[in-house]
């Protein structure tokens, strides 16, 4: 099961390799592709990778981002 979506103006995606085990993704609007991967119900994944991003959007406040 594959799943994209958008949180604060960023695509992702998340995919449960095995029941339970999910990989998520993101591309930023600068730098490199970030993905990472989570244990648990697929909500959980959605928290992790939208942490990931708003972590992403705080290390990079000064780059410009449309």
């Amino acid at each position: 099961m594959t799943a994209n979506a958008m949180y604060q103006g960023v695509q992702y995606q998340i995919e449960e390799l095995n029941k339970g085990e999910w990989q998520w993704s993101f591309q930023p609007p600068t730098g490199p592709r970030q993905s990472g991967r989570a244990r648990g119900e697929r909500r959980w994944a959605v928290t992790v990778v939208r942490r990931a991003i708003d972590i992403w959007h705080l290390m990079n406040r000064t780059s410009q981002v449309a």
